[in-house]
């Protein structure tokens, strides 16, 4: 920002300007006082590690709780894939075992309405059977009637006609 354009800023423009200002400076000095913390720790490292080679100890043992970490990370995954595979396990068995009572109960119901259709046909025929003897006996018993009666007519006729004769 140029000189000519400070002056035109107000009071309050400039005063936030200068809020803005120092906050900024105040995290800068927490991020220097964090990062002279770390290095201050490092420090203490290399000096307690007092060679490359106890450094390179130090971090194997950083490397080995990490390793049983990742460890105890997969078999806690093996032991809840085993327990989901039971609980399908269980729930696959639980619906074959509805299916199957569900198929005992259908061929049960299929059995008894075979049955009862089989009554109802045989007593639908046998009440078939029933109604046409009756027709043949009434029919029978007309025809021989009828012919009774033709048989008299031609005996009448037969009579009568060597009379004319």
């Amino acid at each position: 920002m140029t000189e000519k354009e400070l002056r035109k800023l107000s009071r309050a423009e400039l005063l936030e300007m200068l809020i803005d200002q120092s906050s900024e400076l105040q995290d800068c000095k927490e991020r220097l006082a964090a990062a002279e913390a770390a290095l201050h720790t490092r420090e203490i490292a290399v000096s307690k590690a007092g060679s490359i080679a106890e450094a390179a100890l130090s971090l194997n043992g950083v490397f080995e709780t990490a390793q049983r970490a990742c460890a105890q990370y997969i078999e806690n995954i093996q032991q809840l894939s085993a327990r989901q595979e039971a609980i399908c396990a269980k729930v696959e068995e639980d619906s074959r075992a509805r299916a199957a009572q569900l198929l005992a109960e259908a061929e049960g119901k299929r059995a008894d309405m075979e049955k009862e259709t089989e009554i109802r046909c045989a007593k639908m025929e046998a009440d078939a059977k029933a109604e046409a003897q009756k027709y043949w006996d009434d029919v029978s018993t007309k025809l021989k009637a009828y012919c009774a009666a033709h048989d008299s007519l031609r005996e009448l006729l037969s009579e009568a006609a060597p009379s004319q004769a």
